[in-house]
């Protein structure tokens, strides 16, 4: 008797440990950040050197970039549309954050920028939210004030012999279509072998390890410092799923959208959730029978990730004559095509057996009969 109670312990401190890894593997979940309480909408400033902008005057550190409102809480990231609510987990520290010195705060309250007079100017939050993309378009901050700050030097003395090459025009027999790439809301251009993105009003591309963006999707490409934030996000698998139309281990029936549809709609659907909410990205529940091995990891981290803090100087790109126009070769998965199936093929010509002449059923069998027994008589 004692022998099968010392069993039963065994047994259950064996199986203790694994309950308890289970209950962290199902509750652990990461709580969101205490809404912040504005009085008014909030003055903002911006920080020297960068198109990055913050709120002085709170205990916490919130930013505005790239039309995102960004935040710590608890040593985690969190982003949102709003500044004072909704906001979400954000997995990794984002990349304008690395060239925000963390002394900001201390100069604002001396009002100096290193070793510079710093004359800062409170700005509306609905000015930065209208005007933040011409502004860093136009790079206005470096050449119209260099940022309040007496000293820095404006940028045209910085940017007169380096040359950053634009990327050759894509030409397109006829606009776009695009499509949404699955938990996310980037849009994607498959029909072309290089990668043209859409994201926050923006058209996105890469050329030679560096990042180019414009108002249309194919010229006016304007080098851009940084790995842009969405990237992260896409899986480097996405245009072989997008052939097999599948995402991972489910069937992505995707469709086609055409760009000015995208234009037209992109900041509706997501301030609306449009693709969780109603169409799920057109990823039916259901794995394919034919399922592939399953991806976890959404955007590995490797050389290609890294941050290009600013173009080699060495080399000036001087172009000489018409630019040249490449058409980039349509790739995608074949168009399906209706119609009836291919027919079998025609057999020999000569006189069929009996049961192949009568087709299926009894026909059938007589003729099998015929091949196993006598077989068949050429007259």
């Amino acid at each position: 008797m004692n022998r099968i109670a010392g069993l039963l312990v065994l047994t259950l401190a064996l199986m203790l440990p694994q309950a308890a890894a289970a209950r962290v593997d199902v509750n652990v979940s990461i709580s969101i950040p205490p809404q912040v309480a504005f009085a008014a909408p909030p003055q903002m400033i911006v920080i020297p050197e960068t198109y990055v902008y913050a709120v002085p005057d709170m205990d916490v550190d919130i930013y505005f970039y790239e039309g995102w409102w960004w935040r710590t809480w608890e040593d985690r990231w969190y982003r949102s549309r709003s500044y004072d609510s909704g906001w979400v987990y954000y997995e990794s520290e984002p990349v304008f954050y690395r060239d925000v010195p963390r002394e900001w705060r201390r100069w604002y309250h001396e009002r100096r920028w290193r070793d510079y007079r710093w004359d800062h100017r409170p700005i509306p939050y609905q000015e930065v939210r209208r005007n933040w993309r011409d502004w860093e378009e136009n790079r206005y901050w470096e050449r119209e004030t260099t940022w309040y700050v007496d000293g820095l030097q404006r940028s045209e003395s910085v940017h007169v012999d380096v040359i950053v090459a634009a990327p050759p025009p894509v030409t397109f027999r006829q606009p776009p279509q695009l499509v949404v790439i699955p938990e996310t809301y980037v849009y994607a251009v498959p029909s072309i072998d290089i990668d043209i993105y859409f994201f926050d009003g923006w058209w996105w591309r890469s050329w030679e390890n560096r990042w180019y963006r414009s108002r249309s999707y194919s010229s006016g490409w304007v080098h851009y410092q940084h790995v842009p934030v969405f990237y992260r996000d896409i899986p480097r698998e996405w245009r072989r799923f997008y052939k097999e139309r599948r995402w991972r281990d489910y069937s992505w029936e995707y469709r086609p959208l055409p760009y000015r549809e995208v234009e037209r709609n992109w900041q509706s659907w997501e301030r609306n959730k449009y693709w969780e909410k109603q169409k799920k990205w057109n990823i039916r529940a259901k794995p394919p029978k034919s399922s592939r091995q399953h991806y976890d990891v959404v955007a590995p981290a490797g050389p290609q990730h890294r941050q290009v803090i600013s173009p080699p100087a060495q080399k000036v790109y001087r172009q000489s004559g018409p630019p040249v126009q490449k058409i980039y070769r349509q790739t995608g998965p074949p168009a399906h095509k209706g119609g009836k199936p291919p027919q079998a093929a025609k057999p020999p010509k000569g006189k069929p057996d009996k049961g192949h002449a009568k087709g299926n059923g009894k026909g059938n069998e007589k003729g099998n009969k015929g091949n196993n027994g006598k077989g068949n008589k050429n007259k």
